[in-house]
């Protein structure tokens, strides 16, 4: 399994993933805290062969499934390190009554004082089977300045497969880091998000690392902040 390093204790590692007929592609991110354990928010799918990849970086403690929709390749990870704890997000073991849970990040915290985490409360998609709330989580590594998100934004761009490019500009976010339509109109307490994307923009980041589209290596807040006026129709901050 190829792994990117982002900063110093902090890496990614992308696969491909459909999603409605498009290749959306997907993310995972590893953060490296200061004990040398690490942290994986939303895997991947892995197998046998990809534990030397992760095992050199240190010990793998944490499995973090940061919404409802990212936590298909959990059982995966779980049988890989059964001894890391998994975190999951509010109605999480509804929907996955097989997922062992261990912990919830549906509140702000931090591990080990490297890696915060906000929810963002009220975030939903419009999607086939109607207006699902996503109870996502996002996390700021303090160290490298880096936020990380899953679905509360999208980067799709030239590096985007053709398809995906299309549909991005359809659904208003092309070369933006933004959520889509689909959210937009699928979100009905924009207050609640505003109120979340305040705390999560008092955080100092520069990067963005998203789990679908481009890595924001820099003025990631601004361009943040600007997607959510378009979201919300107003400024968040």
């Amino acid at each position: 399994m190829p792994l990117s390093a982002v900063a110093e204790n902090l890496w990614v590692t992308a696969q491909p993933l459909r999603f409605l007929g498009l290749e959306v592609g997907t993310r995972m991110t590893i953060v490296r805290l200061g004990s040398g354990d690490l942290v994986l928010i939303s895997p991947v799918r892995l197998v046998e062969g990809d534990r030397p990849s992760l095992d050199r970086l240190g010990t793998v403690a944490h499995l973090v499934a940061p919404n409802l929709f990212h936590h298909m390749f959990m059982t995966q990870a779980q049988a890989l390190y059964p001894q890391a704890k998994t975190w999951g997000v509010a109605g999480l073991a509804q929907k996955r009554p097989d997922l062992r849970l261990d912990g919830l990040v549906d509140r702000a915290g931090c591990l080990e004082e490297v890696l915060e985490y906000q929810p963002v409360d009220g975030f939903a998609a419009l999607m086939p089977q109607g207006i699902c709330l996503a109870n996502e989580t996002v996390f700021f590594h303090r160290p490298s300045r880096t936020l990380i998100v899953t679905d509360i934004a999208f980067n799709f761009d030239e590096t985007s497969s053709l398809g995906m490019q299309l549909a991005a500009r359809v659904l208003g976010s092309y070369q933006a880091l933004r959520p889509t339509l689909m959210e937009k109109w699928g979100t009905r307490n924009k207050a609640e998000v505003e109120a979340s994307l305040r705390k999560v923009l008092a955080w100092d980041f520069d990067r963005v690392i998203l789990t679908h589209g481009s890595i924001v290596e820099r003025d990631g807040k601004a361009a943040l902040r600007e997607g959510y006026e378009w979201f919300l129709g107003r400024s968040p901050s």
